[in-house]
């Protein structure tokens, strides 16, 4: 079952009551068919233990509160309005090229933004995210795609949000999976778009070690497709999988990403810094 985030909180009864119909849903729906079709074969004495059945089950569902807040795992926002550098290792060989993200937290006298910026191993800049926090979770405003020319030049090219959603704070169980999709056309594919669709779902606790300190941490099932139509050389869809593990208190410390039996790339967090070390790396690699 596929949730948004929203601007506006979700009543915390909710997820009981998604429960409480699935474990009474059939027994209702089979009552009602057979009245609208037979109405004299219903038994009319279980028209008042229905109601009864009903009336208690949404009582208890808005009685008890399901949600789990994850909102300490995301990254810590607070802490990072003068930004600091993750620098991220596959996790089987370390020597391999390092993905750079840049996180900075904005805050606005009318919203907070989070930004995300992707540096590779030449320290040009590839994808920068622009997103929002809202009252339940965070919400993917902008995108911006860093492709080169002919000339070597850097182009942006601004993705399309399509289903904004990045990271709820209030989950509830492992059913519900939280949609992200964006679509954005490359110069180097002028005859077609590329559409990422991808969806998050809450596996639980975990708890993940980074630089010799435990941290509790959640994780997430990754699942989703990238779709490209290009009307010349034709459409692919390759479907892939993975996971992503969160720390209290760091964000975003391990991903994986596999299409079909393709192990994929495997990368955790090994060193945090500010963006003057990474630009001390970038001068002495010139």
């Amino acid at each position: 079952m596929q949730t948004e985030i929203r601007v506006r909180r979700v009543f915390p009864f909710v997820g009981a009551t998604l429960r409480f119909t699935k474990l009474f849903g059939s027994l209702i729906n089979r009552f009602f068919q057979q009245f609208l079709s037979s109405p004299e074969k219903v038994n009319r004495n279980l028209l008042p233990q229905l109601i009864l059945l009903l009336l208690g089950g949404v009582l208890t569902a808005c009685g008890e509160d399901t949600t789990t807040d994850i909102r300490a795992y995301y990254f810590p926002l607070r802490e990072l309005t003068d930004g600091l550098v993750y620098e991220y290792r596959d996790v089987r060989n370390d020597s391999l090229t390092a993905d750079y993200w840049y996180y900075r937290s904005l805050p606005t006298d009318t919203a907070f933004y989070f930004t995300k910026a992707l540096y590779q191993n030449d320290f040009t800049q590839r994808q920068l995210y622009r997103e929002e926090m809202v009252a339940n979770g965070i919400l993917v405003r902008d995108l911006f795609i860093y492709e080169n020319d002919s000339t070597g030049q850097q182009i942006p090219v601004q993705a399309q949000i399509l289903q904004a959603n990045t990271f709820p704070f209030e989950v509830v169980d492992s059913t519900l999976s939280y949609p992200y999709r964006a679509r954005f056309q490359l110069p180097s594919q002028p005859h077609g778009q590329t559409t990422l669709n991808m969806q998050r779902r809450y596996l639980g606790d975990t708890t993940y070690r980074f630089q010799g300190t435990t941290y509790p941490a959640i994780q997430f099932a990754i699942s989703g497709s990238v779709d490209q139509r290009d009307s010349i050389i034709g459409d692919i869809e390759p479907h892939f999988k993975g996971r992503e593990i969160y720390a209290k208190g760091i964000g975003l410390v391990y991903y994986q990403r596999s299409f079909g039996q393709v192990s994929g790339l495997q990368h955790q967090l090994v060193a945090r810094y500010p963006m003057t070390e990474l630009e001390r790396r970038a001068l002495e690699q010139q």
